[in-house]
């Protein structure tokens, strides 16, 4: 009986499949009961009209959804970045990528490189249209790249690569990205944010009403709007942080409805290009609510039950306060496999002023005494409830050219190696407190600088750390930056940065504009972006004060780890060579010791209403934030009770 059921079963799923797949063959789609009435009263077009003529097909995670319902969510700030509102990674992409690591067609119905990575080719999907019903062609791209790059920060136009790169459009659906020299990793770049509308596109017919080249009345239009120059009017218009014009269409799945400084209305976008695989026009929710609070009643609205989705404000911190309400608030705590490198790390000021510190931060031995010094496995208990990975700090356990030694190393609790090395290293004399002195005679003293911002777990390690190296005879504190952090740090007025890194093997190989990646830049940077400069031609010496560069010129090994992720930025993501140079790359930077990290790998949190499906098990492997999971909620839908 037992099997003829699950037989049964067997056969009902697979024809639901099949007729599923036969309905986004045939082009009959379905939309939310919410868009019914717009649609009688011709206020908006049939569904199969307001589609591009070939949607993209999204396999949902695990089950297919139902229409309906409102989102509420709570925000910490009147910005993009928060649960569920208007920020990039909500999507949609111009390419997605499923979860084995296939790169497929998202907004673009095919993709194109070139032999040389230089140019890369979309091909976009006919019929597909702006929130408002606007055609989405090629010229947003053509816009956002010449008529908007003079009002851009510079980071929403990396989609184009090199300043010298371009865009060419042959037709109104066919988009050549000159980028200027080779890019194999443009293909990943576009499955995330940067392959979204902040970067890559923009509403180029509706933004052209306050450009004099697209209409001459723009000058009158921005003082009857009361901006003094049509470069203020355009500049409102199109900014997103925070959004100025909650009328400017979008190509994500919610669009912007009431909006003001402490709430946020969305709706579903009627033009979203998603279908999923029973012809269902995406997402499922009719709505988004979100309502700014600070960061202590963002909590307590968690606890309370009072919001549907919840993760980028939602801390380790409050795990267990999570899991012991989730049963009276009906929520479920979802935590998932993280990306974290180190919850906590400590990038460390090679080139500190004073010479006795420098002196003692590029000792090797110096780095290993205070790592060994540190008892990662207590982190983990008392920070993490044990669920963290006590690590040394390199890159992510995920990535295929991981070795066991680079999390291994000098990751040991060794409080007797701790003291020998500093012994050996002349500090073994001490004062009546018992602090260590310095060759110099003054007490040694270093202090981990800290944001005033960071997660209450950074804290709760940094404080841990603290008493560990003061049990070495280390004068150690904590300072909480202010605003002068940004001048001090940059003139190299530290010895010890406290961060964390909780990025993807993508992120820390390719994705990571930052000629040092994960390394200490605060002095080096400055050179090497000069130099580069200078290497291309764009700049020369006499360019700078005293035809010097600014900054500080790295050493040998540092300028060898630069050239090597140089070549791994040449090469293509899970190619050989790709390994080679990443196995290389992370071996020198464990070798040395260039950072220390304390542990790892703590669960990604998400708190969602236990009736919403389809929320991920995993993360994916492009991930650069808890932002990202905003992509995912194209698929989020209420279980009918």
């Amino acid at each position: 009986m037992r099997r003829t059921l699950q037989a049964a079963i067997a056969t009902l799923i697979m024809i639901v499949g099949l007729l599923a797949a036969n309905a986004t063959a045939q082009g009959t789609y379905t939309q939310s009961p919410y868009l019914d009435a717009r649609v009688a009263s011709g206020d908006l077009p049939a569904v199969e009209d307001r589609l591009p003529d070939q949607p993209m097909v999204f396999e949902v995670l695990e089950e297919i959804g139902v229409y309906g319902g409102t989102f509420t969510v709570f925000a910490t700030g009147n910005h993009p970045w928060n649960d569920l509102t208007e920020e990039p990674a909500r999507g949609g992409f111009i390419l997605e990528m499923t979860p084995d690591g296939e790169v497929i067609p998202g907004m673009v119905l095919d993709f194109e490189e070139s032999e040389d990575f230089e140019t890369f080719t979309l091909h976009l999907r006919p019929g597909m249209q702006w929130s408002n019903g606007d055609p989405f062609t090629s010229e947003d791209f053509r816009f956002k790249r010449e008529d908007m790059r003079p009002f851009d920060v510079a980071w929403t136009q990396t989609i184009f690569g090199t300043p010298d790169g371009f865009v060419e459009i042959p037709d109104e659906y066919t988009v050549i990205l000159h980028l200027g020299a080779a890019e194999p990793s443009k293909r990943l770049d576009l499955v995330t944010w940067k392959g979204g509308e902040w970067s890559s596109f923009h509403p180029s017919a509706y933004l052209k009403q306050w450009h004099p080249d697209f209409n001459e009345d723009a000058e009158a239009l921005a003082t009857e709007e009361g901006f003094d120059t049509w470069e203020d009017a355009f500049n409102w218009h199109r900014e997103f942080n925070p959004l100025n014009d909650a009328n400017k269409p979008t190509t994500q799945m919610w669009m912007p409805q009431t909006f003001s400084t402490t709430a946020r209305l969305f709706e579903r976008n009627p033009y979203f290009h998603q279908v999923d695989t029973a012809g269902q026009q995406l997402p499922y929710v009719d709505q988004v609510l979100s309502q700014t609070v600070d960061p202590e009643t963002y909590t307590l609205k968690i606890v309370s039950g009072e919001t549907d989705v919840a993760f980028f404000t939602a801390t380790f911190a409050d795990f267990t306060l999570f899991k012991e309400n989730a049963e009276a608030g009906n929520y479920t705590v979802y935590g998932l496999p993280s990306f974290m490198s180190a919850a906590v790390m400590y990038e460390i000021n090679f080139s500190h002023p004073d010479p006795v510190m420098r002196e003692l931060f590029n000792a090797l031995e110096f780095r290993q005494a205070l790592s060994v010094a540190i008892d990662r496995d207590e982190i983990n208990d008392l920070v993490f409830s044990g669920l963290a990975t006590p690590l040394q700090h390199t890159v992510v356990r995920s990535a295929p050219y991981y070795r066991d030694e680079w999390g291994e190393n000098a990751a040991q609790f060794d409080p007797d190696l701790a003291n020998q090395l500093l012994d050996d290293l002349g500090l073994s004399e001490r004062n009546s407190d018992g602090i260590r002195l310095r060759s110099d005679g003054d007490p040694l003293t270093i202090i981990i600088e800290m944001s005033g911002t960071v997660a209450a777990t950074s804290l709760a390690i940094n404080e841990l750390v603290v008493s560990y190296w003061s049990a070495m005879g280390i004068d150690a504190r904590i300072n909480v930056m202010g605003q002068d952090a940004g001048s001090r740090i940059a003139s190299g007025n530290f010895d010890l940065l406290s961060d964390n890194k909780d990025i993807s093997e993508m992120e820390a190989t390719l994705l990571d504009e930052s000629l040092l990646a994960l390394l200490p830049r605060h002095a080096w940077e400055p050179w090497l972006l000069a130099n580069a400069d200078v290497e291309a031609g764009a700049k020369t010496l006499d360019d700078f004060e005293g035809g010097v560069l600014p900054g500080e010129e790295p050493p040998e090994d540092i300028m060898a780890l630069v050239q090597l992720r140089r070549e791994l930025k040449g090469t293509v993501w899970g190619s050989e060579e790709y390994l080679r140079l990443a196995t290389e790359y992370w071996q020198r930077f464990s070798d040395n010791l260039y950072t220390i990290g304390t542990v790892g790998e703590a669960p990604f949190i998400i708190i969602a209403r236990s009736n919403i499906g389809n929320i991920p098990d995993r993360l994916p492997p492009w991930i650069a934030g808890k932002g990202d999971m905003n992509h995912f909620a194209n698929q989020w839908f209420f279980k009918p009770d």
